[in-house]
């Protein structure tokens, strides 16, 4: 019959157990698991180590990204954020210089893909189109069909 035993080597511990130890069901109880908290903690602070901040936090650009989410966080503008510009502009600067840690292209999240075209252009239009999305949309007089926008074809009403 074998038996179970321990050694220590400095500070570790190395525990030998049997078939026999493994046969009986364990009696240690483990706490319930904590509820993981969230960006914002119970007491009001920033979790800069959340996971759902991605890293931002500890980025190249951590800095100014921590600058700029305290500025908004601790807003009390109205409307609330308006007030930190200048943070969220130095932190999009510092994005610019560090495209292959920021780059959108690899991500599905397509938020603002518009967004630089829509300033760039004039405010009645986006990319050259007019920003109405139904004003290319025509009735042809009789009203009996419609054009469909960026196409020549005619598609009857339903």
């Amino acid at each position: 019959m074998s038996f179970s035993y321990c050694k220590e080597y400095g500070k570790d511990k190395v525990i030998f157990v049997t078939k026999e130890d493994h046969a009986t069901p364990s009696t240690i109880e483990l706490p319930p698991p904590e509820k993981p908290e969230g960006v914002i903690t119970k007491d009001g602070k920033i979790n800069w180590s959340c996971p759902c901040l991605g890293g931002m936090a500890t980025g190249p650009c951590g800095v100014d990204f921590r600058e700029a989410f305290s500025c908004f966080q601790n807003s009390t503008a109205d409307p609330k954020g308006s007030d930190c510009y200048d943070a969220f502009t130095k932190m999009r600067d510092c994005f610019q210089k560090y495209p292959t840690v920021y780059n959108k292209s690899g991500g599905d999240d397509d938020d603002d893909d518009g967004l630089s075209e829509a300033l760039d252009t004039d405010a009645g239009s986006v990319g050259g189109q007019n920003a109405d999305p139904l004003a290319d949309v025509g009735n042809n007089g009789g009203g009996d069909e419609l054009v469909s926008p960026n196409s020549s074809s005619v598609v009857p009403k339903a």
